[in-house]
């Protein structure tokens, strides 16, 4: 119920693309997503997925449930809700996320291309009594991968040949050193974490464990590393 207090630090990082939102989004291609704003209304997020209707459920994650966006000329995006009952706490997997990869630009990092932490009005019971309280929802969008996971790809198709396996495997490698340049631990690498675009091209996705190598960067220090 309690608004998130983190603030998003001042990095200085002089290698990887420009950190603006959009910016040859889809091989280059301009769309509304190049002049979206960072922060997105609630209430814009709602309509763009129906209210976060079943329809628009495309899967989910251990920080919560991914849905199908619609813009109004048709571009589609991915806005993840987290869930309160994540296996690390909600304000804690946003602050990550948008900290970590909100101005990062490689062709191998999935895009985060908006995000919202908006609270409103409810009436909730507390201690056997209703009282009304400001709840809040952390929402995380992204740009739309119609191939979906590399898991889905490699257990769920009839395989791949070796020139895309060697692709997606480029492509991986690429977009973790990258990341270590910048001095980003991703921590949760599996082929579910890996989404494709329509060419194949992998990108590294759920950032919500994610660590900075540099502790001058974040107030989130990593002490033991656990993963890549």
């Amino acid at each position: 119920m309690e608004p998130f207090q983190g603030g998003l630090p001042q990095r200085n990082i002089s290698k990887g693309p420009s950190p603006e939102i959009g910016t040859g989004f889809q091989g280059g291609t301009l769309s509304v997503l190049c002049t979206m704003p960072k922060h997105l209304p609630l209430d814009f997020l709602k309509k763009m997925t129906d209210n976060f209707s079943d329809e628009r459920l495309i899967g989910k994650s251990a920080f919560g449930n991914l849905y199908k966006g619609i813009l109004a000329d048709g571009t589609m995006i991915v806005v993840k809700k987290l869930a309160e009952n994540s296996p690390i706490a909600r304000d804690k997997t946003f602050s990550n996320e948008v900290q970590n990869i909100m101005a990062l630009r490689h062709g191998n990092i999935v895009k985060l291309v908006g995000f919202c932490h908006e609270g409103q009005k409810k009436i909730v019971q507390k201690e056997g009594r209703y009282i009304l309280a400001d709840i809040y929802e952390s929402l995380l969008c992204y740009e739309y991968l119609p191939m979906g996971s590399l898991h889905k790809n490699l257990f769920e198709s009839n395989g791949m040949d070796w020139n895309t396996r060697f692709k997606i495997i480029k492509g991986i490698c690429q977009g973790l050193l990258f990341l270590h340049r910048v001095g980003i631990i991703h921590m949760d690498l599996k082929p579910q974490n890996i989404l494709l675009g329509d060419d194949m091209e992998p990108k590294i996705a759920e950032f919500g464990i994610s660590r900075l190598l540099d502790p001058e960067l974040t107030r989130l220090n990593t002490q033991d590393v656990m993963g890549t």
